[in-house]
């Protein structure tokens, strides 16, 4: 075979296929070793002058080819690395022709975990991006959709349980030897296409659609994990009822399987009704999950069945279109979880993950469009900007065209393009015609990179009763766009008085929203009487950096008052990043560090809010996906920081969330150079320094919460565990006997596995000389748990402490810790190289001499996984210059890696450049 350089793909270049597959019959005979694939194929030329019909082809064996039934001998057929050539294919038919193909694969030399590959014992697949490939020649690309009909047949010992996409058909078995007859009527592209193999047991419920059918309900997992399922089987029930109130979406088929995998690389997968998930995401229950994993499971489960319609029945017409169905599904799937439970935290939780990842990875050499122009290794561009700033993107329209408007959008895109693979452009094109508004301009979110910055100035007019909001918008240079035209840019707006009263607008509305789109733009608000207090952005509107200079006094006013949960946050936020960064520069020139007795004073009043109150139950209609959005009320706080009215039992959620302090991802946006143990620094010292002048109360705040805590995962229960311990996390910066004492009590009472998980990382996280004995009886406790020794590695890679990087190379040692499995390496590796930015940038380089090792052992069996590691170098110029230069040599030596995939090679070469 002839080895391929990588190419880079453009969206420019994009063409139709010449030849299309619209139907795939598979006879499969699975074993570990040996797999061996029969496909006819029904083939359509597209293009009357094509000749050669080139299909996709890695790591197989081809035993024979023949064309509407005639062998072709080796002149006829060519085969690359990556390439299966068949020489004048069909020239002689004007319709379609069949294609025979024999091939045998090795999936148990697959360690790549793309294609189909063994975990454990048994067989699964993973085809999106380009894994299909790997399983048996293809056109595999996202525009080629065909029908199939697969047979599966193993061993009945070895596989008891064969599993792929549709209905099952027919089944049987013959000795030893068993086969299942899948038929899947809906045309699909090979990235859907999916099989599972192995001893699974199964847990299984129905589900009756709205118009009256029974959809049978299946999750399959390891005998020792099924009864973790539950979680799980009611969460896809809630998305399911979800989808058909909120956008009439029914389930299509009789069966939905749902499959929880030990080894994969994502998180899950939407393939046509044979979901394959990560474990991580369906396992849950109190034993050994948290309260953030069944958030989790909850969420992604909602993810990959909201797929069904909008990525599956409506596919990608290709890669560069992929935030079609990811931007759009995440936008679905948070506000399905949002319905699920608060609306204001679940806003918040998204803007500060949107903040951490992607604004950094806009402001990196990985910057890129949510619809990219190019791409080297289609892999690389799963990334924050695709899905995440994607689903903002989604958010946008739904705001600028109104929830009623949207709907009418949605469905018309479902019905016409049913069964087809389109563009973002087509997406954009459907709200357009079902709003009649000209959405032009705001295509450019789709074809530009990098967060824009929105600056603000206002002027008060005292005699004219007007207020008026000045607004200039500005995008930074990005790779290959150095020029930005202007943005469309929703802003939600409302003004407040100083006393923390909400006004009244033009046409006597308490809200609006301006749209900046062009350069600069002025907004007159009349009827004004006195000066207000600008509350812009509200509900993070749009995915940008807004400046608006607001004094402490007016910080305060709406963080007391404003009935935005996301800007009363970012009050709070912006309260506490005025002093870190001032605290920063201090450490950085050694000075002192400034005690702020305002801010230990507004930090005192969020927790009298919670102590001095009475928290009332949640309402059914919270639970039922009413109006969740957390808030204290208007009044919780008067203006001097003084509780003064009872708030909702979910408060207590949304109160651990104003207590946060912003994380250091987004800190070290705000500075140049970044300076990442100068960040680590500066967050330790505010928390000690406002843990000792409000100890009393976080003290008071923690037992009120846990004596809340009984362990179960209801949201009453959730939100005081999560108020409790962030109050346990303050209390622990201060190292002493007494918070010691309660994270170990903590431990050995614990009622959840939340219990567990936060004591265990406190104690991780602390200087006590009993650590290293409770973490070895932990680990001794929960060895049997996968995914709870994953918790347990993670906790330890992220404390930051000098001596950290000694714990993780003794840890990769550890009998927990297996380098072949990517969820232990996303723990342990990824724990150090991304979640402990203070001793991964150590200004000796041991953190890049570690990561580098790391790297140079993985990326030859697993590019996905190495490709992810190396990340946490990306931006490195924008480091102070000691270790900004240890990171450019630590590229420029994994540039120079024999054999370097291209996962990783795109990635570097972009750093370089």
């Amino acid at each position: 075979m002839k080895s391929e350089a990588p190419t880079t793909t453009y969206l420019k270049n994009y063409r139709p296929p010449d030849f299309v597959i619209t139907h795939s019959d598979l006879d499969i005979t699975l074993g570990f070793e040996t797999t061996i694939v029969h496909g006819c194929h029904k083939v359509v030329r597209k293009n009357a002058g094509a000749n050669n019909l080139e299909l996709h082809c890695e790591l197989m064996e081809v035993q024979s080819i023949a064309v509407n039934g005639n062998q072709l001998d080796s002149s006829q057929f060519s085969q690359s690395d990556t390439r299966l050539t068949l020489y004048d294919v069909g020239h002689d038919v004007s319709e379609y022709f069949t294609l025979d193909i024999v091939n045998t694969i090795d999936p148990s030399r697959n360690t790549a975990l793309s294609g189909l590959y063994k975990s454990g014992d048994m067989l699964c697949s993973q085809c999106e991006a380009e894994g299909y490939r790997r399983i048996t020649p293809g056109i595999d690309r996202p525009d080629s959709l065909a029908i199939y009909k697969v047979k599966l047949s193993a061993d009945k010992l070895t596989f008891p349980v064969l599993l792929c996409n549709g209905n099952l058909v027919e089944s049987g078995d013959d000795k030893n030897f068993h086969y299942t007859l899948w038929h899947d009527p809906f045309p699909k592209p090979t990235y859907l296409f999916a099989i599972v193999a192995g001893k699974l047991s199964c847990l299984e419920d129905h589900f009756e659609t709205m118009s009256g059918r029974i959809v049978s309900l299946k999750f399959y997992a390891r005998d020792r994990d099924i009864e973790k399922c539950d979680h799980a089987m009611a969460s896809l029930k809630n998305a399911m009822r979800w989808d058909e109130q909120v956008y009439g979406r029914e389930y299509d088929l009789d069966l939905f399987n749902v499959v929880a995998v030990d080894d994969f690389n994502m998180g899950a997968m939407e393939n046509k009704s044979l979901n394959i998930f990560n474990a991580k995401y369906i396992l849950a229950d109190s034993k050994m999950a948290t309260d953030d994993d069944f958030q989790n499971v909850e969420g992604v489960i909602g993810h990959e069945y909201f797929h069904n319609w909008s990525g599956n029945r409506v596919t990608c017409r290709d890669w560069f279109q992929l935030s079609l169905k990811e931007g759009f599904t995440v936008f679905r799937d948070q506000a399905f979880s949002a319905d699920m439970g608060g609306r204001g935290v679940k806003r918040i939780d998204d803007v500060n993950a949107l903040r951490a990842h992607q604004f950094k990875e806009d402001a990196s050499p990985m910057a890129h469009p949510v619809r990219p122009d190019s791409y080297q290794e289609i892999n690389n561009f799963y990334t924050a900007t695709v899905y995440e700033k994607g689903a903002e993107v989604v958010r946008m329209i739904h705001a600028l065209l109104g929830s009623e408007r949207f709907r009418k959008g949605t469905d018309f895109y479902f019905e016409k393009f049913d069964g087809q693979a389109v563009t973002t452009d087509e997406f954009v094109g459907a709200m357009e015609t079902a709003s009649d508004q000209d959405l032009t301009q705001f295509k450019r979110w789709y074809s530009q990179a990098g967060t824009p910055r929105v600056e603000v100035e206002t002027r008060f007019d005292s005699d004219n009763a007007c207020y008026e909001i000045k607004m200039r918008q500005t995008c930074p240079a990005t790779p290959g766009q150095e020029y930005k035209q202007p943005f469309v840019i929703p802003i939600k707006t409302a003004l407040f008085s100083a006393a923390g009263e909400k006004l009244l607008l033009n046409d006597d509305v308490d809200e609006l929203t301006l749209i900046l789109d062009k350069p600069e733009q002025s907004y007159k608000i009349t009827g004004i009487d006195n000066s207000p207090i600008p509350s812009l952005l509200r509900g993070f509107s749009a995915p940008v950096e807004m400046n608006l200079p607001l004094s402490d006094d007016q910080l305060e006013t709406l963080l007391t008052h404003d009935d935005d949960p996301f800007n009363r946050w970012e009050a709070a936020q912006k309260l506490f990043l005025k002093q870190l960064l001032g605290d920063i520069t201090d450490i950085q020139k050694n000075r002192p560090g400034r005690e702020n007795v305002r801010l230990a004073q507004v930090f005192n009043a969020v927790l009298s809010v919670a102590l001095n109150e009475k928290l009332t139950e949640n309402s059914s209609a919270s639970r039922e996906g009413g109006d969740t959005t957390p808030r204290t009320g208007d009044d919780c706080m008067d203006a001097g920081g003084r509780a003064t009215q009872e708030a909702k039992a979910d408060d207590r959620a949304f109160l651990a969330k104003l207590l946060a302090l912003p994380n250091a991802a987004y800190i070290s946006e705000q500075i140049s150079p970044i300076d990442p143990v100068a960040i680590e620094l500066s967050r330790k010292q505010l928390k000690i320094f406002l843990a000792t002048s409000a100890k009393d109360k976080l003290l008071a705040c923690y037992h009120q919460c846990q004596s809340m805590n009984t362990g179960k995962p209801d949201p009453d229960e959730m939100a005081a565990r999560s108020l409790r311990d962030t109050c346990l996390d303050y209390l622990n910066t201060l190292d002493d006997h007494e918070s010691q004492s309660l994270s170990l009590n903590q431990l050995k009472k614990s009622r959840c596995m939340t219990d567990s998980a936060s004591a265990i990382a406190f104690i991780a996280n602390s200087l006590r000389d009993d650590k290293q004995q409770l973490l070895d009886d932990f680990y001794q406790q929960w060895k049997e748990e996968p995914l709870v020794v994953d918790m347990w590695l993670r906790t330890q890679a992220t404390f930051a402490h000098d001596s950290t990087l000694r714990t993780v190379k003794k840890l990769t040692e550890h009998p927990g810790f297996d380098f072949t499995n990517p969820n232990k390496v996303y723990a342990l590796i990824s724990g150090f190289t991304h979640g402990n930015p203070f001793c991964f940038h150590a200004d000796d380089g041991s953190g890049y001499q570690f990561i580098m090792h790391w790297i140079e052992k993985l990326d030859p069996i697993n590019p996905q996984v190495s490709a992810r590691l190396v990340s946490a170098l990306n931006g490195w110029n924008k480091y102070k210059s000691g270790i900004r230069d240890k990171m450019k040599k630590t590229l420029v030596e994994i540039s120079s890696l024999p054999n370097l995939s291209n996962d990783v090679g795109e990635i570097v070469e972009k750093n370089l450049a």
